[in-house]
């Protein structure tokens, strides 16, 4: 069985993919190096040999609350998940494509309801943080040919990138106000630790060292349990019409 994936939020996953394309621009073989973290995994190329049936960048995906996602928004997603799962060992299997497609359509529903309720509670995005992270995510580029490429790759607009954008500063927004998520305890942290320690290849640092990092950790995993259990309770109210 291939564990599911938890991605809360699709602007992230979209503005990954571009910077990746940046990224890509000008490093050299010898300068690559290994992805870290789900994130950066994420929004790297999808595998050659891809299993996946993707539809026309214009068709619509799925309606949620009588609003249109189309081709491009569901493209980009089931790509990166696609290949974070590549990442994680799982050969390219029509039982891979199918648990790509169920977890970008639930990115993409849970994206649109966790937004249309942020809306509806009277949250919006500062233009001015718009402007200025939009100027640094052309910033990544030493041309504007570069992103105009990018883009193109990508399938989107620098308009939908603003979407996105100002949708991600709804969600930073919305998220510390309306979320509360479980208190982190000494135990958690400590079991946590010694989980770690048991499993580490090398000598792990001491635990007054890491606790913090632990903490920090824990305390984002169970914010985005928080979120999931708010986007489940969202879904139950909304009408959601899948067109693939």
């Amino acid at each position: 069985m291939i564990k599911k994936m938890k991605f809360a939020f699709t602007p992230f996953l979209l503005l990954l993919t571009l910077g990746a394309c940046s990224d890509n621009e000008d490093t050299t073989p010898e300068e690559t190096t290994e992805p870290e973290t789900t994130e950066e995994v994420a929004g790297e190329t999808a595998p050659a040999e891809s299993s996946l049936e993707l539809p026309a960048q214009e068709e619509v995906v799925v309606v949620v609350d009588g609003e249109e996602i189309s081709g491009n928004v569901y493209n980009s997603v089931a790509r990166q998940l696609e290949t974070t799962l590549a990442a994680q060992g799982h050969a390219t299997s029509d039982e891979t494509a199918e648990m790509v497609k169920e977890q970008a359509m639930s990115v993409l529903v849970g994206n649109k309801v966790i937004l249309n309720d942020a809306e509806q509670k009277g949250y919006v995005a500062n233009e001015d943080t718009v402007k200025e992270r939009l100027e640094e995510l052309k910033g990544q580029f030493e041309t504007a040919e570069g992103i105009d490429e990018a883009l193109k790759e990508t399938g989107f607009t620098l308009e939908d990138m603003e979407v996105q954008l100002r949708e991600q500063l709804v969600y930073e927004e919305y998220v510390p106000e309306e979320i509360k998520a479980d208190r982190v305890t000494d135990e958690e942290v400590k079991e946590a630790y010694e989980g770690f320690v048991e499993t580490s290849e090398k000598e792990a640092p001491a635990f007054e060292e890491m606790e913090p990092t632990i903490r920090q950790s824990l305390e984002q995993q169970k914010t985005q349990d928080a979120v999931f259990t708010r986007i489940e309770k969202l879904k139950e109210s909304a009408e959601v019409e899948v067109k693939i």
